[in-house]
């Protein structure tokens, strides 16, 4: 009974909350404090606005409406406006609370149905539920004579003094004596206004809240601000709806959205968000006039047609030229710039079709891209494949049968998943030296991947084709093997990605997904790269231990009793799957969640969220790009976002300057360290480490090293400065 109460009250802090820190963009609960203060500097105001809130969530919870949606403010910040400005325009009285419970549901209906803009156009509602709620309510309140207006707004000494007597009249004298310079008030009285508080104490609470949540967006607050001030100044624009309204928070909320909330935070992001302080401007002049015929506010109306209008727009470029939308909004300017750097960084290349290499071992490229036998022209990107030795011999001597060469008759894989689209046969392979230059490609086979992608075999050896015309095959699957039919003089594989399902087709320049080369007795992981004639290079094959260690599927537990010098504890996990249908291990001791992917080749992680001293954040370090498939000594690398590494002034610099420049970076890297058995593995560790540097200089190192036994993760070990953790695996 107890847990279901404080279930039901977590969910109404936290909703209440997310709709206070969603009118500045943010799902911060700190942010959320300073701006539900801000808003209580006038009780009555603030009490509305908490009333048709709460109203609201009630509304939708009895609606059936998402609870997530709900939780994140989505369905809330509308109808906090809304009380907020009706707390502004009447009296409280019995009429008056009735009213607001109803402005709550007239909001959210009208929100639940602007949301369909989201999807049908992809473009925000922003606040556009609470001015049509509001003009509504202001226009039906003319003839309901039951709603008193207030005169809170004219005779303010009259109202702190009923509030708070003498000492909050005092308290209001001394803020406007502080000696602030009047356009910083004004910024200030600006940000207060968001919230219908036109007072420089709540502009600086506001302003505090949003310094801390986000560098980023304080800077476009203040860049905003002083650019519309500066157009209406040179425009002899009227100063006064600045300097008595205070709506110059439509510069504010303007410059935020389209300088890093919407957009990754950019030079050319604040230079859009430059460029649309004047057309804000515009707008607030020309509505002011057409809605003042009807004697209605404006409000927030030009910041949301602003923006919903540039987003639409760019919604249809053709080319992006860096202005790029936040694909996966993390509610934080700095969180979507750095995560949008990380992936940057890390899927560099990335392509949507994953092209693997189209064979089994270790194979010699003897002619790469641009090669100079026949890799020219329109046919310049592709690679010719054959096996050596040790001595980079193709054959066994004496070198003079077909049978002599190492490639002769070795399996073909499918590169991709796919369609057979065409498939030739029945060319005899050519005797060693000669070449058929009548059927210059020979026997060749191509698969259909995509509509303008297609990956073509060529010198296959006749009559042994595996599949046919119209079959699907999987990635890996055997499709024949390898020949030396057409203009081919000894036996090789000649591989190319095209566009069109033509024999003979020009080649496309198309990276490999992943493949592993070999120089010197050493092994180096390529991920989207290009290989070079003259490589030793192979496929990466999943090896059976590391893939079953890491097959985390929904619904698997793992616990762990972890030891932390003399305290040890139990940890457990289990593995969930969200409505998105992205996988994540959840930590019941510490509510963490940690994002991962398995895409059969890596195991890396996405995202976490929760404590940075669990068990689960060391283990989101420690194996943050894993291969799945073993090599003595090699070494994968990869990027961290640096959020949560940094601290104090050095992380606030790197905010206020992140959109021009990064200097903070996080280097991982995992080594493959040990293997008892290469054939049949039964153990195997793996060393990580995380380094956090400042420009190249390390300032803190973590290391890790994992050990995979008996089909799971078996141990951790965790080195953080002199601090040893050590968790085994009791059950998964």
């Amino acid at each position: 009974m107890h847990t279901k109460l404080g279930e039901h009250l977590r969910f109404y802090r936290d909703s209440i909350a997310a709709s206070y820190s969603q009118m500045l963009f943010s799902n911060s609960s700190w942010l959320a404090v300073f701006v539900i203060l801000a808003s209580f500097i006038d009780p009555f105001t603030g009490l509305s606005g908490l009333i048709c809130t709460f109203a609201t969530i009630i509304f939708a919870q009895l609606l059936g409406l998402n609870p997530l949606t709900i939780k994140c403010g989505t369905y809330g910040y509308n109808s906090l406006l809304v009380g907020l400005a009706m707390g502004v325009f009447f009296k409280l009285s019995a009429p008056f609370i009735v009213m607001l419970i109803l402005a709550a549901f007239l909001t959210l209906i009208l929100t639940v149905s602007f949301a369909s803009l989201v999807t049908t156009y992809k473009v925000p509602f922003l606040s556009l539920p609470f001015i049509i709620s509001i003009w509504l309510l202001l226009l039906s309140s003319r003839s309901l004579g039951a709603l008193q207006l207030s005169e809170r707004s004219i005779y303010s000494f009259n109202e702190l003094w009923n509030i708070g007597g003498a000492t909050l009249v005092h308290l209001y004298e001394k803020t406007n004596s502080w000696g602030i310079p009047k356009l910083v008030s004004l910024y200030l009285k600006s940000l207060g206004a968001i919230f219908f508080q036109y007072n420089i104490i709540s502009g600086l609470l506001i302003m505090i809240g949003l310094l801390i949540y986000s560098r980023i967006a304080f800077s476009l607050s203040l860049i905003g601000f002083f650019t519309g001030y500066l157009f209406c100044y040179f425009l002899k624009g009227n100063i006064s709806e600045l300097e008595y309204s205070y709506i110059g928070f439509n510069y504010i909320l303007t410059s935020i959205a389209l300088g890093g909330y919407f957009f990754i935070a950019s030079p050319r992001s604040y230079l859009l968000a430059l460029f649309s302080a004047p057309i804000v401007g515009l707008l607030i002049s020309a509505l002011g006039n057409l809605v003042g015929v009807f004697q209605l506010p404006q409000y927030s109306l030009s910041f949301s047609l602003v923006v919903i209008l540039i987003i639409f727009t760019l919604n249809n470029r053709y080319f992006y030229r860096n202005l790029l939308f936040v694909q996966y909004q993390e509610s934080s300017p700095e969180k979507n710039l750095y995560s949008y750097v990380n992936s940057l960084e890390r899927f560099k290349n990335d392509t949507y079709f994953h092209i693997h290499l189209p064979f089994f071992g270790q194979w010699f490229i003897s002619q790469g891209h641009e090669g100079n036998i026949t890799h020219k022209g329109e046919w310049r990107y592709a690679w010719d494949f054959v096996v050596t030795d040790e001595t980079q011999k193709t054959f066994r001597l004496p070198g003079e049968q077909l049978s002599d060469f190492y490639c002769y008759n070795l399996p073909i894989l499918a590169p991709c998943s796919g369609y057979v689209i065409t498939l030739v046969d029945n060319i005899e392979d050519n005797a060693i030296g000669d070449v058929n230059l009548g059927d210059n490609w020979g026997n060749s086979i191509i698969l259909k991947h995509g509509d303008t992608l297609y990956s073509k075999i060529s010198h296959i050896k006749a009559a042994s084709f595996k599949v046919k015309v119209g079959d699907y095959v999987k990635k890996g699957e055997i499709l024949a093997t390898c020949g030396n039919s057409g203009r081919s003089p000894e036996p090789h594989i000649h591989f190319q990605l095209q566009a069109t399902p033509f024999v003979g087709a020009k080649t496309l320049k198309y990276p490999i997904a992943y493949f592993v080369s070999k120089q010197n007795n050493e092994f180096k992981f390529h991920s989207f790269d290009y290989p070079k004639e003259g490589q030793q290079i192979c496929r990466t094959s999943p090896t059976s231990l590391l893939t079953e260690a890491f097959h985390f599927v929904p619904g698997m537990i793992m616990e762990f009793e972890q030891k932390k010098g003399d305290k040890k504890s139990r940890v457990k996990w289990e593995v969930f799957v969200d409505i998105n249908n992205l996988t994540y291990i959840y930590c019941y001791e510490t509510k963490s969640v940690a994002y991962f992917v398995n895409n059969e080749t890596l195991h890396y992680f996405t995202s976490f969220k929760g404590d940075n001293k669990s068990l689960l954040y060391y283990f989101y370090l420690a194996s943050n790009k894993i291969l799945l498939s073993y090599f003595q000594g090699m070494t994968v690398e990869d990027k961290l976002p640096i959020q949560g590494f940094y601290s104090g002034g050095i992380k606030v610099i790197q905010d206020f300057i992140a959109p021009f420049s990064i200097f903070l970076k996080v280097d991982y890297s995992s080594t493959f360290k040990e293997i008892d058995d290469l054939q049949n593995p039964q153990k195997i560790k793996i060393a990580s480490n995380t380094s956090v540097k400042v420009g190249e200089r390390v300032i803190r190192k973590l290391d890790f090293e994992l050990e995979m036994e008996k089909n799971r993760i078996s141990k951790i070990l965790i080195k953080d400065k002199d601090k040893w953790i050590e968790a085994v695996c009791i059950g998964s």
